[in-house]
């Protein structure tokens, strides 16, 4: 299989996963060219909650000041725009799960830099089956896979989607947080300990994470961090 997925790169070489070029070079398996990886390394000030740009003088943003979250931080490779808009968007709904590695490699390079605590496990926030038969696969999992694998830490897909919930993306800010509302549970006979990195593809209001991260805390999580591929750029 290695050898076949070689010799399709080498027909159909991999694009940058921002601006779509040929990134020549990507020892790290990183899809990304360097000028785009210059960019991701010289970032505005980022909100603490969310990852969502601030002022340099503010740690949080105007969205998560206040707000009582489930989950402690959260950091995202990139706003949700432009060409990682686009990959994501072909990652989800064109059935390119091979674009999992990159994304998840880049994710774990975010956690890296974010100087958080060590973690005791990766858990993706899982989609409902029937989703998962639809689409063909779990980008949450896949992209956890990834991460775990950067980071060292085990994959524990200990939380299960209890109830098949519409797209967030076809609902306003406040229906999210009533759509994924007691969504999530923990695997029978699973518990958790430490500190726990959460897994997702995008973050928008924080409603899926916050309710994913609640029966984790339960569990006995002593703290939950999210990583996600792509924030978007502003919620309510």
């Amino acid at each position: 299989m290695s050898f076949l997925v070689s010799f399709l790169e080498l027909l159909f070489p991999p694009r940058c996963l921002f601006c779509g070029c040929f990134p020549g070079e990507d020892p790290h398996g990183l899809s990304t060219c360097q000028a785009c990886l210059m960019a991701l390394s010289d970032r505005p000030a980022r909100c603490g909650r969310c990852s969502r740009p601030v002022p340099p003088v503010y740690r949080c943003c105007l969205h998560c000041s206040g707000r009582r979250l489930n989950f402690e931080a959260a950091c995202a490779v990139e706003l949700f725009q432009g060409g990682l808009k686009k990959t994501i968007h072909h990652y989800k709904y064109r059935g390119k799960s091979r674009l999992s590695v990159p994304l998840g490699r880049l994710m774990a390079r975010r956690v890296k830099e974010s100087g958080w605590p060590e973690f005791s496990a990766v858990v993706p926030v899982p989609l409902h089956p029937a989703k998962v038969k639809e689409r063909g696969f779990d980008q949450s999992m896949l992209l956890a896979r990834t991460v775990s694998a950067e980071l060292g830490v085990p994959l524990r897909p200990v939380l299960q989607r209890t109830r098949p919930t519409p797209s967030q993306t076809r609902l306003g800010a406040g229906m999210r947080w009533q759509n994924v509302e007691g969504a999530f549970r923990i695997l029978p006979k699973e518990e958790v300990a430490g500190n726990v990195l959460l897994v997702d593809d995008l973050l928008t209001t924080g409603a899926t994470a916050h309710h994913a991260a609640q029966p984790l805390l339960a569990a006995g999580a002593s703290r939950v961090y999210l990583a996600v591929a792509a924030v978007a750029p502003g919620a309510s």
